[in-house]
């Protein structure tokens, strides 16, 4: 399953860390030209970016080490059956919007 936050997601958190980036006078005029357009500040911009990004890699990863008490209860679940789920069922059985 493919779920994606907003991504404001966590933003409204008190900022509290630091970061700091040396870029060159080209690319801070690029980011804030383009934080100017969102009409975001321009920390906002960077680090909705960032996150957005960030989560993006983590998502991707193709490789995932899990130790055997992990690995096992990651197949029991790929093994149980199917449960029932008959909103879902009664959701797919209906005709698309887009198909009247």
């Amino acid at each position: 399953m493919y779920c994606r936050q907003a991504y404001n997601a966590g933003m409204s958190e008190p900022r509290s860390d630091r970061l700091q980036l040396r870029v060159s006078p080209q690319q801070r005029a690029v980011i804030q030209r383009a934080a100017e357009t969102a009409h975001e500040t321009l920390t906002d911009y960077v680090v909705r970016h960032a996150v957005s990004a960030a989560k993006n890699d983590l998502a991707d990863r193709r490789f995932f080490a899990v130790d055997d008490i992990a690995w096992g209860e990651f197949m029991a679940l790929l093994d149980r059956p199917p449960a029932q789920k008959p909103k879902l069922e009664r959701l797919f059985s209906e005709t698309e919007p887009w198909d009247n």
